[in-house]
């Protein structure tokens, strides 16, 4: 099966490509917009495949349609048919995924849909390549993890990142950045597993158009230049909860030993998320979260159960406020009844107790703490519906409290 174009990796590419080679079992690479990153793990999948006959590589993002259109298209397809040639592969739309001739399987997929998610989760891989985890939960990435389990003779199976950097507070900051775990804070077990590198447009300028730095990324807002052109970790351009800074996360051991009272916000969905606080005067506190991917309702209460987040210090229940769209799920939450669902009017009032330094996060709340930054409106001043799980949680908790409740003076 001869090749009928050569892939000519950039110096930086081929520095991403060593990486590969290492003893790291996860590799992140993060930069700018147009960097290579997606041509480079592709290729490196396509690779494995070939190298290894029969074995098995998954391909997957948030959204299904996304890593059709972005990866599928827009570079496997191109790079099989410039390598293995037409003939060398067979792309099976129904069932997304690609067979070699060699009976290894690419498959594509979304983590963002529950049948999608079902589909790609029921077989076991050799490589997972995780596409731009900024739109991704940790939790939906760590379910995922039990999938690399394939066994094929001489192939080391891998776990593959890319991204645009998110915001400082996301997971992968803090796990491939600052080496440290994304739950708990403390410094990884084994940080050599753990790779990254940073690749920008500049490095790879030669296969860019000629003016897409200079006229496109350099005349960006800073923010998002910050972010696309040289791959710094930021706040997104458009934050909604923009005020929220580093000095409102609250040490465990710093929290007030009593509450007022207490409230919690329910989500549901695939990704399922759970938000506690406490109102101490007009103060309130975010004290817990907790997040699963693809879990039932009635286990994720029991989960809550568990970890005694649905009582408080005085033996009365919580009141969760559901998400409205939950159906007949509210009833199998302990103490689970409708928020309000007032999108604007709860944002403002969030931003309203931000401003006024009324508002604050324990430390330990990783799912508020990941999105909060990243939480945005787009072009058209819409929210992003990406990753905001724990934003959506923590307004049924506050608003629905304020509105169904009794604001102390």
């Amino acid at each position: 099966m001869g090749a009928n174009t050569v892939f000519r990796p950039t110096a930086i590419q081929k520095k991403a490509l060593s990486l590969l080679k290492s003893g790291a079992k996860h590799i992140l690479l993060f930069g700018g917009s147009r960097s290579g990153k997606t041509t480079v793990l592709v290729m490196a999948i396509i690779y494995r495949a070939l190298r290894f006959a029969g074995s098995r590589h998954l391909i997957c993002r948030y959204r299904a349609k996304d890593a059709r259109s972005s990866v599928l298209r827009e570079t496997l397809l191109p790079w099989l048919d410039n390598t293995v040639g037409k003939n060398g592969y067979n792309y099976l739309a129904h069932e997304s995924m690609v067979t070699l001739f060699n009976n290894s399987e690419i498959w594509i997929g979304g983590l963002g849909d529950r049948e999608q998610a079902d589909k790609i989760l029921g077989h076991e891989y050799n490589t997972i390549y995780f596409n731009e985890i900024s739109q991704l939960s940790y939790a939906a990435v760590t379910t995922a993890y039990s999938r690399l389990a394939m066994r094929v003779p001489g192939c080391k199976n891998l776990f593959i990142y890319d991204c645009n950097p998110g915001s400082p507070l996301h997971w992968a900051y803090k796990i491939f950045v600052l080496k440290k775990t994304f739950l708990s804070g403390e410094p990884l077990e084994k940080p050599e597993l753990y790779a990254s590198m940073m690749l920008n447009p500049e490095d790879n300028k030669a296969n860019l158009p000629e003016d897409y730095i200079s006229d496109i990324l350099d005349v960006l807002p800073e923010k998002q230049k910050a972010r696309f052109r040289d791959g710094l970790w930021v706040k997104a351009e458009g934050v909604i909860y923009d005020r929220f800074d580093e000095t409102m996360v609250v040490k465990v051991c710093d929290l007030p030993e009593k509450f007022d009272r207490y409230a919690a916000g329910q989500d549901f969905g695939l990704n399922i998320t759970f938000v506690k606080i406490g109102w101490l005067g007009d103060v309130i506190y975010v004290l817990c979260d907790y997040g699963a991917f693809n879990m039932t309702t009635k286990s994720f209460n029991a989960e809550l159960e568990g970890r005694l987040w649905l009582n408080c210090a005085d033996g009365l229940g919580v009141p969760v406020y559901c998400d409205p769209a939950g159906g007949e799920r509210i009833q199998e939450i302990t103490g689970g009844m409708k928020a309000n669902n007032s999108v604007e009017s709860g944002i403002d009032f969030i931003n309203a107790k931000i401003e006024r330094r009324q508002f604050f996060v324990c430390e330990k709340c990783t799912g508020v703490l990941s999105e909060i930054w990243d939480y945005c409106r787009d072009e058209a001043g819409e929210i992003v519906k990406v990753n905001d799980h724990f934003m959506d949680a923590l307004r049924y908790a506050i608003f629905s409290d304020v509105q169904q409740g009794v604001i102390l003076a």
